[in-house]
């Protein structure tokens, strides 16, 4: 440290010796001076840099892309947002058609960085009453926008986050959602190679034009394909008339059904029904087995508050999950089975994981004979019901079969208008369409070759 003496300075090593200011060793002693006044101000500035990087760390980001994906995402923040920490929520929509009045949205000082949970909007610049009907054009839209890069790093999404799980909620049927959103997820690529990519996609209804299953199924092809590999790593499909015709029961008795219903299912992949926080849920860990095997595309299906006392065991429960998939889904062909399991404390006991796992092997070799793989993660809710929350994906059967509808209305929708300027009025060109119908017949082959 450094004393004063008579308007000297002099130096004082560790043994208490005085040496001349400027001082590297002592002359007495031969120790290193130290000048204990700068190291402390250095070592309370490099822990103010830690805190404030630890502060702005979000291990989950929720993204909702347009009109439907915003709904999702606001519904699923106020119903779990304030029991996830280190998490950051933004909705997407374009200016154009924005429904502000619908959001409950909390926006802090300009002057100070986000804090969780908070729900922020963010709208795509457009020119005045256009409308963004078609994939191609929602694209470019998002393609715009010079402030979008800026706007997902303050959202947190960066490479210094190692551990980060991106969760986006997107209807494919309109032009906002369905371009916007693969575009999105290939900037937060981008931004944070190291980040896993989990979407869940809302699917058209059967009465919708073909104008929407044509934006669905270019949107599926970005998310399955792109010269730099999948954008994401789990895509779960759900189907709007499947999802109608669901219904849970939630922890105070009450019907889930819509976006309750997938905002429950949300709650339960991310861990946010817990007691304490104790759980094992880890999207991250389901995105990293998906991509290993090369399998994206999964059906969800639920069992939302079963009573065990009525169901009488899990796997009861397994086959009412299994009888009202949220897509169209192929028993033979699935490789991949993720089974989240939520129980009441109270009943821990009898529904160890040892006997879970033991009588989900069972009912996993009756029912998929080609399965590649199974997981298991069980939580614990403090729940004084016996209700049990089950949630199965599905995955390994081809596209053509969970996403036929869409396939379908894009063949008929392109064979009407194909005489058009593509590029002028949907965005995309007759190239861009064949490399979209390569990407999921490729997706198909691979899965093929591995079934075989």
């Amino acid at each position: 440290m450094i004393s004063q003496d008579s308007d000297n300075k002099v130096s004082v090593c560790p043994n208490n010796h005085q040496n001349p200011e400027g001082s590297e060793c002592c002359y007495v002693c031969g120790l290193p001076i130290i000048d204990y006044e700068a190291e402390l101000e250095l070592l309370l500035s490099q822990y103010a840099d830690e805190e404030q990087h630890v502060k702005f760390l979000r291990e989950k980001v929720f993204i909702g892309i347009g009109d439907q994906g915003c709904k999702l995402v606001n519904e699923f923040h106020q119903s779990w947002g304030k029991v996830l920490k280190s998490s950051e929520f933004l909705m997407i929509e374009s200016s154009g058609e924005s429904q502000q009045s619908t959001y409950s949205i909390s926006r802090p000082p300009s002057n100070q960085e986000y804090k969780s949970p908070h729900l922020s909007l963010h709208l795509l610049p457009m020119s005045i009453n256009r409308q963004v009907g078609y994939y191609g054009l929602g694209e470019r839209l998002a393609l715009d926008d010079p402030a979008l890069d800026d706007r997902l790093l303050r959202l947190g999404i960066r490479a210094s986050t190692t551990k980060q799980t991106v969760i986006l909620l997107s209807a494919l049927g309109g032009g906002t959602g369905s371009g916007a959103s693969p575009h999105i997820l290939l900037r937060v690529k981008a931004l944070n190679p190291h980040s896993r990519n989990l979407v869940i996609a809302m699917m058209p209804a059967a009465d919708e034009p073909d104008g929407a299953h044509f934006n669905a199924f270019c949107s599926l092809s970005r998310f399955i394909k792109t010269d730099r590999g999948p954008l994401a790593d789990v895509l779960l499909l759900v189907d709007y008339d499947r999802l109608m015709k669901i219904r849970g029961v939630g922890t105070m008795g009450e019907e889930l059904a819509r976006e309750s219903l997938l905002s429950h299912m949300v709650a339960a992949l991310v861990g946010a029904i817990t007691n304490g926080g104790s759980s094992e849920a880890d999207p991250g860990y389901l995105a990293k087995m998906s991509s290993s095997m090369g399998v994206h595309a999964f059906t969800p299906c639920l069992a939302i508050g079963r009573s065990l006392e009525i169901f009488g065991g899990i796997e009861n429960i397994l086959e009412s999950a299994l009888s009202s998939p949220l897509a169209p889904v192929d028993k033979e062909s699935v490789m991949l089975s993720y089974v989240l399991v939520q129980v009441p404390d109270r009943m821990a006991s009898s529904l160890q994981e040892k006997t879970l796992r033991a009588e989900l092997n069972k009912w996993n070799k009756a029912n998929f004979p080609h399965l590649k793989g199974s997981v298991l993660q069980l939580s614990h809710s403090s729940s004084t019901s016996d209700r049990v929350d089950l949630c199965l994906l599905l995955g390994g059967t081809r596209l053509a079969i969970t996403a036929k509808r869409a396939k379908d209305g894009f063949n008929r929708f392109k064979s009407v208008v194909g005489r058009k300027s593509w590029e002028q009025e949907f965005g995309v060109t007759s190239k861009n369409l064949l490399e979209m119908e390569k990407a999921i017949d490729s997706y198909d082959s691979k899965l093929d070759e591995m079934a075989s």
